[in-house]
């Protein structure tokens, strides 16, 4: 720090001048901020639903709204989600309408499952984060009454979740609100992944004022599951195979659907799901009442194979996490060639299924 002075008859006057102080690296300095709650009236959410994009119908006909996958790598699910907002101050003082869309509780999606572009909630996906926020866009007064007052009323009236005191006949009356566009219908689409978990997803609307109040209403609509694979194969060819000979034909991670040799398996569905596997005896047929063939399977080379006889149906170790890719294995044994085959070669059938897993739990 240096001081300099300087006087004169009438005055004197000391500056004190600071050298800056340096800083390496990053700073970290605090900010705040406190909300002006503003005046007036808070926005009222009056309903709210979830449906397909047409905005009024869904998979069923139970309650809510209900949605399938497409069951189809990387074709992800469109939904609607729309709400009817009014704010005792008029529809002009409504700043913005959201949506914000949670994962299920209690369902850890595992580290195979990739969020969508679009999906900027929380990184850690599942176990009832946040997904992602939408905005919502306001319809036309003819838009939104028509499709609620006539879509959605007439042809799939349980579907809204209603705030207490509202109900059809209040918000579609002759002189209501909607009629009088002191309310109006907002809606918004999003993308469901193929891969998110099936389960049941919570919506919460916010609208919002240029004061900052703020109305909210939240319901609930359901993802419903299926397990579903697809495979890059279409053959398995055991080559040449001697007797008692225990032979492996192993798969890859690699998908390619040219390669006929190397087996892979992926989940294309929202469910976890465990491999079942059946095949014929390929005409080896049996002796002494015992199967001349078996055969083993299993997904993932760390698995334990598992062995099984013709014409039964089994299921392999190691489930398939949403989204994941991973080989199969199988294998032969034979202990005799029958003599009146006739043939040195043999053909036969193998029947892939699966069965949903559990979904991981969250820690």
């Amino acid at each position: 720090m240096k001081v300099f002075c300087a006087s004169s008859l009438i005055f004197s006057l000391c500056l004190t001048v600071f050298a800056p102080i340096a800083q390496v690296g990053a700073t970290e300095i605090g900010t705040s901020l406190t909300r002006d709650e503003g005046s007036g009236a808070n926005p009222i959410v009056k309903a709210k639903w979830e449906a397909n994009v047409d905005r009024y119908t869904d998979a069923a006909t139970t309650a809510g709204a209900q949605f399938d996958p497409t069951g189809v790598y990387q074709s992800n699910k469109t939904i609607a989600i729309c709400a009817i907002v009014a704010d005792p101050d008029g529809l002009s003082d409504i700043n913005k309408v959201y949506a914000d869309v949670f994962y299920p509780v209690g369902i850890a999606v595992g580290e195979h499952h990739v969020k969508l572009d679009d999906q900027d909630g929380s990184e850690g996906a599942g176990c009832g984060l946040l997904m992602q926020e939408d905005s919502l866009a306001r319809l036309t007064k003819s838009e939104g009454y028509n499709l609620f007052c006539d879509s959605v009323k007439n042809h799939n009236n349980n579907l809204p979740t209603f705030e207490d005191g509202y109900d059809y006949d209040e918000i579609c009356a002759a002189d209501g609100e909607l009629m009088k566009e002191t309310a109006a219908v907002y809606c918004a689409e999003k993308d469901l992944s193929y891969e998110d978990p099936s389960g049941s997803y919570r919506t919460l609307i916010l609208a919002q004022d240029k004061s900052g109040k703020d109305g909210t209403l939240d319901n609930y609509f359901t993802y419903r599951p299926m397990t579903a694979f697809e495979t890059d194969f279409s053959m398995i060819s055991y080559g040449n195979v001697k007797l008692n000979t225990h032979k492996i034909i192993n798969g890859d991670l690699t998908w390619n659907v040219m390669d006929q040799g190397k087996a892979s398996v992926r989940n294309v569905g929202n469910t976890r799901l465990t491999m079942k596997v059946q095949q014929n005896d390929m005409g080896l047929g049996k002796t002494d009442g015992n199967w001349n063939v078996k055969y083993d399977g299993r997904v993932g080379s760390d698995a334990t194979f598992v062995k099984y006889d013709p014409e039964v149906t089994k299921a392999l170790n190691e489930s398939l996490d949403l989204s994941e890719l991973n080989e199969m294995d199988f294998s032969i044994d034979i202990y005799k060639f029958p003599p009146e085959h006739g043939s040195s070669s043999y053909t036969g059938n193998m029947t892939l299924s699966a069965a949903s897993a559990a979904h991981l739990t969250c820690d």
